[in-house]
């Protein structure tokens, strides 16, 4: 019995000490349409011309360069993200004009552009990119982070796809966020 207790103390130990669980990059399914869609042409034309791969020094710089930009969100248009010749003129841009311009800068075919939550329970979306380069998935947020984020080091409630976009498609994340999401009044 004496045995059996030293375990049982030492699994609990072991459990408390354990380093946290990875995050896993939630990818979604594929799926035909979002409540987007009508909205994203700009994003459409850049991703048709998406051709090469970026490397991680490149990315990083423009992380940085975009995170530089004002943040400027456009009432008038509020789910219609702005080019990135806009956004590039100006040096300005809401979330969805700097994930465009930066997907449009990468030129890379292994990038999504996502809409979701910043953090889980938020009533306003928020748009990023997620990145499949050399070492794996990558969130990149030119709004308010200035480095490329990998998603083991973020919390579970932080960065909370709904909907997806890739050269190859759109992805719907969760059926209960995805409810959510057409509820609130977004500025996405």
């Amino acid at each position: 019995m004496k045995h059996l207790l030293r375990f049982v103390l030492l699994l609990a130990f072991c459990a408390l000490c354990a380093p946290p669980a990875k995050a896993q990059l939630n990818l979604g399914a594929p799926t035909s349409r979002t409540p987007y869609d009508q909205y994203l042409g700009p994003m459409w034309s850049v991703f048709s011309h998406l051709s090469g791969k970026a490397d991680p020094a490149t990315v990083e710089q423009l992380v940085r360069q975009g995170r530089a930009f004002r943040y400027s969100y456009n009432k008038a248009q509020p789910f219609v993200p702005q080019t990135p010749g806009e956004t590039e003129a100006t040096k300005s841009g809401d979330c969805k004009a700097k994930s465009l311009w930066l997907a449009d800068k990468m030129n890379d075919r292994g990038v999504r552009f996502v809409i979701g939550k910043a953090k889980a329970g938020q009533s306003i979306s928020h748009a990023w990119l997620i990145w499949n380069g050399p070492s794996g998935w990558m969130i990149l947020d030119a709004t308010m982070y200035s480095t490329p984020l990998s998603p083991e080091r973020i919390s579970r409630s932080q960065f909370v796809p709904l909907y997806s976009y890739a050269t190859s498609g759109k992805y719907s994340h969760t059926v209960a966020a995805a409810g959510a999401a057409a509820r609130n009044g977004d500025h996405l």
